[in-house]
């Protein structure tokens, strides 16, 4: 009788520490992020003389968008193809809203590795540049 309890206790002490185990480890990703994209796979947009390029990162999910465009700014060239909703401050980019006032979400802007010191709009492009943009909560 005593093994039984035993037994039943380790097999109850198991599954709750796999379930905390489980818990704990569970980066809830919003699957819906990606339902309002405009873009969900890779493409090219535009026929400009610069030509720039975009990674964007939502949950476990990332495209990268090729630009081609006249404008001077990046802010400008996304907007004139519409991947963002503002040029001066935007919160959707590609379709996809990061907000903070609903639950702290924004859009991490990077060249590479490194986290840009300002926005799109300050981001003069010459071409051959190759930025990501990351949905950060």
């Amino acid at each position: 009788m005593k093994k039984t309890i035993l037994s039943t206790t380790a097999v109850i002490l198991v599954i709750i520490s796999l379930f905390c185990f489980v818990s704990c480890n569970n980066t809830e990703v919003d699957p819906s992020l990606w339902d309002n994209a405009t873009y969900t796979s890779d493409v090219t947009l535009g026929e400009g003389a610069k030509t720039v390029t975009l990674e964007i990162e939502a949950g476990d999910k990332k495209i990268t968008v090729t630009l081609k465009t006249d404008k001077e700014t990046l802010g400008e060239a996304m907007y004139e193809h519409e991947l963002i909703n503002d040029p001066s401050f935007f919160d959707t980019l590609n379709g996809i809203l990061a907000s903070w006032d609903n639950d702290k979400a924004y859009w991490g802007f990077y060249q590479g590795e490194t986290k840009m010191p300002y926005g799109v709009n300050d981001q003069k492009i010459s071409g051959g540049e190759s930025f990501r943009f990351v949905y950060t909560k």
